[in-house]
């Protein structure tokens, strides 16, 4: 696990139980813990283990939304949160170059 030292303490007890409530089953794809898996791309067999993902993507919080997803759907939700991070970044920049060419005029053009 990366880093760590942002998880609870109580983290091992936190993630076991998002996989008990979810039967040790994916809750995006349905595939159960410990089932065997073909990587589309490689062809490479292995077997799936349950993770529990940050829904919020916040792994200080003490008390997380958690899911239990398999590895592939875990790497689908992050991939689609950063997508729209950057969506929103982007847009947070189009506001405010508009707001300050609305502000500052033809001023504000020439800086950039």
């Amino acid at each position: 696990m990366r880093n760590r030292e942002l998880y609870p303490d109580n983290w091992e007890v936190l993630a076991w139980e998002c996989k008990e409530r979810a039967g040790w089953c994916c809750e995006h794809c349905g595939v159960a813990h410990g089932s065997w898996a073909v990587s589309e791309r490689t062809g490479v067999v292995w077997v799936v283990y349950m993770v529990a993902a940050h829904l919020d993507h916040d792994p200080w919080n003490p008390n997380p939304r958690l899911a239990c997803l398999c590895p592939s759907c875990h790497g689908r939700y992050d991939n689609s949160w950063q997508e729209r991070e950057r969506r929103v970044e982007l847009e947070q920049l189009r506001h405010s170059l508009w707001a300050n060419r609305a502000l500052y005029g033809s001023a504000f053009e020439e800086l950039i």
